[in-house]
């Protein structure tokens, strides 16, 4: 199936963790303004991609971004980018 160098790029590949993104629950809040709100309680992100207005990509954290305010209020939701 693989050669010997395809599957160590295949292996390494799958060793490295997957960004963390987070998918805006728009009904409830605006991608810009919660991504400010983020900012301001320490977390580093960006838009996930063009194709996605709802996904943002959480690059480093001070906060737990499963137990922040916006999170509990139903903001957002952890969600994978292939999932969007």
């Amino acid at each position: 199936m693989f050669g010997p160098n395809e599957c160590l790029e295949f292996l390494e590949a799958s060793d490295r963790s997957r960004p963390l993104v987070v998918r805006v629950n728009t009904l409830k809040a605006r991608r810009k303004d919660l991504a400010a709100a983020l900012m301001k309680r320490g977390v580093r992100l960006d838009p996930l991609a063009p194709w996605s207005k709802v996904g943002l990509k959480i690059h480093e954290s001070t906060v737990p971004v499963g137990a922040t305010p916006e999170y509990l209020a139903g903001h957002y939701m952890l969600q994978s980018a292939a999932s969007m």
